[in-house]
């Protein structure tokens, strides 16, 4: 949650590391709701986003919705716990947390089209677990994110995932030949993985998202456009059990407009479109607490449809 800077920041997120290094992972989880829920409670601007979200998927209101936000920040909360946990193995734990795993074979007959894959995700489940697990089965993997809140935060990331074999490619303002570095991996054959349901600002497109107009990233088909790498949606989903599911789909078919902007556009809409199932099933695990369904502010296109090297992609954590 942004809206708190003094808990997002690198001597807070070096605390959480040294306290799940301490204390066991049964112990973790559950204390970490109870401190959720205190840092909810002062967040009113938050709350009222994750309402607005979760009733607008799930329809409902009232103590139904209440009920439904409290097990979406406590399971936000254990899934931080986790995050932390297997920062601080370095990653040793990481199969220890999965129970199922399931579709790898979409992600070798991707990779076997050798143009590189587009893995695609949303901020659901545990994100950053199903990149370590990735890169631990050898893929070489490239993580799309804007820079930290400070600099010092930038290069701890950078570096724990490095240690895990994991390369990060900045975007955003100083970056604006992250889109060539997108480029080069996936003409190596490499997976290059970015969160695509919550844009950064000028990076979207306007879709259709459960009946309302909301954006998603348009960088996996503009990417596409681009490459034809294989687009694969992937996630990693809490089970009832504490542990946790993995899954990739078949290979999205994306489809080519005379016009590359119409084909960006559309493309991007069946992104979404998969999203929408996947979402409206696991509500209790998307962890949204901005407002997904905005005003529009303009008709415009996304500020990159006007020169490749003005890319900006997702957060990646």
């Amino acid at each position: 949650m942004r809206t708190a800077p003094s808990l997002y920041s690198l001597r807070a997120f070096q605390l959480a590391c040294l306290v799940a290094h301490i204390v066991p992972r049964k112990f973790a989880r559950t204390i970490a709701p109870w401190i959720a829920r205190v840092i909810y409670a002062r967040l009113p601007a938050s709350r009222d986003a994750l309402r607005a979200n979760l009733g607008r998927i799930t329809e409902l209101n009232g103590a139904p919705l209440d009920a439904l936000c409290a097990e979406n920040v406590e399971n936000f909360s254990r899934m931080l716990a986790d995050y932390f946990l297997t920062v601080a193995s370095r990653g040793a734990n990481a199969l220890q947390l999965l129970e199922t795993w399931r579709g790898l074979e979409h992600f070798e007959a991707a990779r076997a089209r050798g143009k590189g894959v587009l893995l695609v995700t949303a901020h659901l489940g545990n994100w950053e677990l199903g990149a370590i697990l990735l890169a631990q089965r050898g893929l070489p993997l490239t993580v799309i994110t804007l820079e930290e809140p400070t600099s010092e935060l930038t290069r701890w990331r950078d570096a724990y995932r490095e240690r895990l074999g994991i390369k990060t490619v900045a975007v955003g303002p100083g970056h604006e030949f992250s889109f060539l570095e997108m480029i080069r991996a996936l003409q190596r054959n490499e997976v290059i993985a970015m969160l695509v349901d919550r844009p950064h600002k000028g990076t979207g497109t306007p879709v259709s998202f459960f009946g309302e107009r909301a954006e998603f990233s348009a960088a996996p088909a503009l990417l596409w456009q681009h490459t034809e790498a294989a687009v694969v949606p992937a996630f990693v989903l809490q089970n009832g059990s504490g542990r946790y599911i993995s899954f990739a789909d078949p290979m999205l078919p994306l489809e080519r407009a005379e016009d590359p902007r119409e084909s960006i556009a559309a493309n991007t809409r069946r992104i979404a479109t998969h999203f929408e199932r996947i979402i409206r099933e696991h509500p209790e695990q998307w962890f949204n607490y901005v407002p997904i369904w905005r005003p529009p502010a303009t008709s415009a296109a996304p500020e990159f449809l006007g020169g490749e090297t003005n890319l900006q992609g997702e957060v990646a954590h």
